[in-house]
């Protein structure tokens, strides 16, 4: 591949990835596709490009793309975490468990593969093992408010209704529009009677 040919591909996954930055997946998939004609072994390219399939809800070609990735690049984490992305939005829970372990494993300082992995374990109602997470993400990302909001929904199912009510001020504290801790805030305010409180 010339180098001229290395460029073209460069300018078209950015281009792709600003793309998929403003929520315009169609064009983003035109622009990746074009780099990967010019470089096809490339593992950013296909994680890229797996992600704007994912959010045009083509499960398939996603899943393509990010074991592509895996196979160019077998330490390439985001390519880990976001296959299990989708596999968490099809419900095949063990294997996005999987791949947020191995994305951890590869990476273990990045908050948002604990944020993704303590979703699950929530789903599973294995709420220990979600409040460890989610208390992980906030050690490395002190201002993610979707972590704070998370952890105070395990703290509310855990029984624990003023940890869980702290964890919604801060969530709100940092995004002060973010509606869903707003309302899980109204409710346990209004229920915190039935809650043990600590």
């Amino acid at each position: 591949m010339s180098d001229e040919e290395k460029n073209k591909a460069r300018y078209f996954y950015k281009r792709g990835g600003i793309y998929n930055e403003k929520g315009l997946y169609q064009e983003a998939l035109e622009e990746l596709t074009k780099a990967i004609e010019l470089d096809s072994n490339n593992s950013f390219y296909y994680c890229k490009r797996g992600i704007a399939f994912g959010e045009l809800g083509d499960y398939e070609n996603a899943l393509s793309d990010f074991n592509m990735a895996i196979i160019l690049d077998s330490a390439c984490a985001n390519a880990y975490n976001n296959r299990g992305v989708v596999y968490h939005n099809q419900d095949h829970l063990d294997k996005a468990i999987n791949d947020y372990c191995a994305a951890i494993t590869i990476d273990p300082e990045v908050s948002l593969f604990y944020i993704n992995r303590a979703q699950v374990y929530f789903q599973q109602e294995k709420y220990t093992e979600a409040l460890a997470d989610s208390s992980i993400a906030i050690k490395f990302d002190s201002k993610n408010a979707a972590a704070y909001s998370l952890r105070g929904e395990i703290y509310f199912n855990l029984d624990h209704a003023s940890k869980a009510l702290a964890n919604f001020e801060q969530a709100l504290s940092l995004d002060p529009n973010d509606i869903i801790s707003y309302a899980n805030y109204a409710v346990l305010k209004n229920v915190s009677g039935d809650n043990k409180v600590e």
